[in-house]
């Protein structure tokens, strides 16, 4: 595991979050009725969508590589390691309740600037449970809440570009 990926995890979903963000105000702006159909604003949030989509897998990708299966063939101990590295890079939680992990979560600096505590606690109110049985791990919920804020974020935009793809193209949205 390179310490690249534990830093960079944060960047890229922070980075996907704001550009995400940026696709889908352009997208909205470019439906507005005022704006004209040949606007630059609709390749400018398509692009946004784009490079957003982008930085999204990516960050399924290194959260798969941090938080996924250990291969057969590590070191002994690999898991240790890793383990304290996840917990220094602040990438799991440590809460094994409810209240515990609404108040590190509620905490958590990052978590905060691409949800609001609203959106905190309902999604640890919806998924608590869920995330604690079967094969999840509890601590993982912090990197599972960033991934389905993104994707969520993704299906709003395409959305969004299939209507603006729709004026663009002269068709009613």
């Amino acid at each position: 595991m390179q310490v690249q990926i534990e830093r960079d995890i944060y960047i890229r979903a922070s980075r996907s979050f704001t550009v995400l963000n940026d696709a889908i105000r352009l997208f909205r702006a470019y439906l507005e009725p005022a704006t004209a159909a040949q606007a630059a604003e609709y390749y400018r949030a398509r692009n946004f969508l784009k490079e957003g989509k982008a930085f999204y897998d990516q960050t399924l990708v290194d959260a798969k590589k941090l938080l996924g299966p250990i291969p057969i063939y590590a070191a002994k101990d690999f898991e240790a390691w890793r383990t304290q590295t996840l917990i220094e890079n602040k990438i799991v939680v440590l809460g094994e309740t409810a209240g515990a992990l609404r108040t590190e979560l509620l905490a958590d600096e990052f978590l905060r600037t691409i949800m609001s505590p609203e959106e905190i606690e309902a999604y640890l109110a919806a998924r608590f449970e869920a995330q604690r049985s079967g094969k999840r791990k509890l601590a993982n919920i912090k990197i599972r809440m960033t991934l389905d804020k993104l994707a969520a974020l993704v299906v709003e935009g395409q959305d969004l570009q299939q209507k603006a793809q729709r004026k663009q193209q002269g068709l009613p949205v």
